[in-house]
């Protein structure tokens, strides 16, 4: 089995609060926190300068799979998405998922 890490990129929109998106930021963690996820919240500092990047690790594809599906169902995080995407305090740029490849 190898990790996985899904990563999701966005940037502040102009003249967004930041304590306001970090109260986003810190529900979302907490959301995938209780699905299993080992989440970790990045900002760029080389090339895409002011990008943000909410990153969740899992052990393995499969974990990801189980735990993306929980994340989705889950009530809490449909709120969160409304709001958040009501919010205009962010843009999303892009999303990623990579699974690790071993070098052994």
């Amino acid at each position: 089995m190898s990790q996985c890490i899904a990563q999701y990129v966005f940037k502040p929109n102009p003249g967004a609060d930041m304590s306001k998106v970090m109260v986003h930021v810190k529900q979302a963690a907490g959301i995938w926190k209780r699905h299993g996820a080992d989440v970790s919240f990045w900002t760029v500092s080389a090339g895409e300068i002011g990008n943000l990047v909410f990153a969740c690790r899992f052990d393995s594809f499969t974990a990801y799979g189980k735990s993306y599906d929980a994340v989705t169902a889950d009530p809490a995080f449909q709120k969160w998405s409304a709001e958040t995407t009501a919010s205009g305090l962010t843009s999303w740029v892009r999303s990623n998922v990579a699974r690790a490849i071993a070098l052994d």
